[in-house]
C-alpha cells in the first residue's frame, strides 16, 4: 500500500517504538547499577590501598591499620554487591521485559484479530455485493476510488489499514472513517479516480458497464437515447428507482436527444471514437446499494480496426454487451428491400456484423488473454433495430413471433425470438456471424425492437421494444434486481 497522508496505526508503528524504549530503559537502568557498584568497589578498593600505604610507610600506623580495615570491609561489601547487580538484576529486568511484551503481544493480537476480521467482512461486503467503480473519462475500474479530503489531501485506499481500522487520521487531524459499516460512503468530502483524478460519485455502488456494439449507421445513438428514456418512464412499474447520472467526462447529450427525438427529430450522430458513458442509477426501492449502469456508446467508425477498439479498456471491465444489428447490413436483405425502401431515409448500415464481431472478438480476447478456444464469459443482448421497415414485422417482428409461437406450441416468447431471428440470420447466409456468437459467448439473446417507430417525417417517434435488451443485460448482472416475473422464465 502506498503511503497515505495520514498517521499510523499505534499498534503498527508506535506500539512497536514504545516496547523497544521499555526494554531499552529498563536494561539501561540495570547497567547503571552494575555501574554504580562497580565504582563503589574501584573507591573501596584506592581507600584500601591508601590505608594500607600509610601503614607500611610507619604514617598515622594505628589510624591507618582501622581505617584499612574499614576500607577492606566496604570494599568486601561493594565487591559483594557487585556481584549480586551483576547477577540479580538482568533477572527482575529479564522478567519485567517479558511480562511486558506478554501483555503488549496479546493486546496487539487482539487489535490484529480484530484488524483482520473488520478488514474481512468490508472485503467480502463488497465482494458480495460486487462494489465498484468505472471512470467515465480513462474507462478504469476500481473496488474503491480514491478519497479527497475537506483539506485536499488524497487517500489512494480509504479502507482498513496500518494508518487506522474504523478510523484513520488524516494529515489535518480530521478523522476519517474507513469501512461501510460506519459511514465511509457518508463522509464529506470527493471521490475521484486514482489514475486520471476525475470526479466520481460515492464509493457505495454496483458497477455495471455495458458497451454497445454497432457499425456506423447502425442506431446505437437513436437506441441509447430511448432505451433510456423508456426504462426512466417505465422504472416504477418494475418495482425500481430511477436517477441519470449526467456525465462531464466527454460530454452529456441525452437530455438534448431524448428532447429532440421527442420533437421528433433524430440525435447527433457519435462521432467520438472514445467511448462515452450514459450512467444511471437503477436501483429497487429501499436498497441502499445502489446500481450505476453505464450504457457505453462509440462511433461505428471505431469497430474499422482493432487497434481503435482496443483503446477502449473499458471493454476488458464490460458486464455485458449490447449489440446493435441493422437489419440493412445484411447484404442480401439490403438487396432485396431497396427497390422498395429509401434506404437514405433508414440510414443504412453497410458494415457487416460478422466483421464488427469478429473485432469485438480478438479485442476482448487481446485484453483478457485468452485464445481463440476460450470463451468469453460475458452474456450478449443482440438487437435488431429498425423493425419498422415495411415486410420486416412479418421476417422477425412482433408478427412473425406471434406465428412461431402459435405453429410451434411454445410458451416463451423469448425462445421465439431467438429462433425466428436465427432463421432470419441463416435465410440471408449470415451463418458465419451467428456461430461466432454461439460459440464465443456465455449466452445470448435476440431483442427485436424499433427505436423510432417510423422514419424521421416531423411527428413525434413512437420507440417499441427498446426496453427489454437493456433490463435484460442489467437483470443478468445486478444481484439486487430481480425482473424474473417480466420475462417469464428464470434467465
Amino acid at each position: 500500500m502506498e503511503k497515505q497522508p495520514a498517521k499510523i496505526n499505534y499498534f503498527f508503528r508506535d506500539g512497536y517504538i514504545e516496547f523497544g524504549k521499555t526494554i531499552a530503559n529498563t536494561f539501561i537502568q540495570c547497567g547503571r547499577i552494575i555501574s554504580k557498584s562497580a565504582y563503589s568497589v574501584l573507591s573501596a578498593l584506592r581507600k584500601l590501598g591508601r590505608n594500607v600505604k600509610n601503614v607500611v610507610t610507619l604514617y598515622e600506623p594505628f589510624a591507618s591499620f582501622f581505617k584499612a580495615v574499614a576500607a577492606m570491609f566496604m570494599f568486601g561489601l561493594s565487591f559483594g554487591w557487585l556481584l549480586l547487580s551483576t547477577i540479580l538484576t538482568p533477572v527482575p529486568c529479564a522478567i519485567i521485559s517479558v511480562v511486558q511484551a506478554i501483555v503488549l503481544l496479546i493486546f496487539m493480537t487482539i487489535f490484529y484479530i480484530l484488524y483482520l476480521i473488520i478488514a474481512f467482512f468490508d472485503w467480502i461486503y463488497r465482494s458480495i455485493k460486487k462494489i465498484s467503480t468505472s471512470c467515465p473519462n480513462c474507462q478504469e475500474r476500481y473496488a474503491l476510488p480514491a478519497y479527497i479530503c475537506t483539506c485536499g489531501a488524497k487517500h489512494s485506499l480509504l479502507a482498513p489499514s496500518r494508518y487506522g481500522v474504523l478510523r484513520r487520521e488524516c494529515e489535518c487531524g480530521r478523522k476519517l472513517k474507513t469501512t461501510f459499516f460506519n459511514g465511509r460512503h457518508k463522509q464529506s468530502g470527493k471521490w475521484v479516480c486514482p489514475k486520471c483524478g476525475y470526479e466520481l460519485g460515492g464509493p457505495l455502488q454496483v458497477d455495471i458497464p455495458i458497451p454497445v456494439v454497432g457499425g456506423p449507421s447502425a442506431g446505437k445513438t437513436c437506441y441509447i437515447s430511448m432505451a433510456i428514456s423508456q426504462i426512466e418512464k417505465n422504472a416504477s412499474e418494475n418495482g425500481l428507482d430511477f436517477e441519470y447520472k449526467p456525465n462531464l467526462a466527454l460530454g452529456d447529450d441525452y437530455e438534448n436527444n431524448k428532447r429532440n427525438m421527442g420533437d421528433g427529430r433524430l440525435p447527433e450522430k457519435t462521432n467520438d471514437t472514445r467511448m462515452r458513458y450514459y450512467q444511471f442509477y437503477l436501483t429497487p426501492h429501499g436498497e441502499k446499494v445502489k446500481n450505476l449502469i453505464s450504457i457505453c456508446d462509440v462511433a461505428g467508425e471505431a469497430y474499422e480496426s482493432n487497434s481503435e477498439i482496443g483503446k477502449q479498456i473499458g471493454y476488458k471491465y464490460a458486464n455485458a454487451f449490447l449489440m446493435v444489428v441493422d437489419p440493412l447490413s445484411l447484404r442480401r436483405y439490403r438487396d432485396e428491400v431497396e427497390s422498395k425502401i429509401s434506404l437514405s431515409k433508414y440510414g443504412a448500415s453497410e458494415r457487416g456484423m460478422d466483421e464488427v464481431l469478429d473485432v469485438l472478438i480478438k479485442t476482448l480476447e487481446n485484453m483478457n488473454c485468452l485464445t481463440p478456444k476460450n470463451m468469453i464469459k460475458t452474456d450478449v443482448a443482440v438487437v435488431f433495430t429498425k423493425c419498422d421497415i415495411p415486410g420486416l414485422d412479418e421476417k422477425i417482428g412482433n408478427e412473425a413471433i406471434r406465428k412461431y409461437m402459435q405453429i410451434h406450441n411454445m410458451k416463451s416468447k423469448y425462445e421465439a425470438i431467438n429462433k425466428v431471428c436465427e432463421q432470419f440470420l441463416i435465410e440471408y447466409e449470415e451463418d458465419n456471424f451467428l456461430n461466432s456468437l454461439k460459440s464465443k459467448f456465455k449466452s445470448i439473446q435476440f431483442f427485436t425492437c424499433s427505436a423510432l417507430g417510423h422514419v424521421e417525417n416531423g411527428s413525434q417517434f413512437n420507440p417499441d421494444g427498446v426496453e427489454e435488451p437493456a433490463l435484460w443485460l442489467i437483470d443478468k448482472a445486478s444481484a439486487s434486481i430481480d425482473l424474473k416475473k417480466k420475462w417469464g422464465r428464470k434467465i
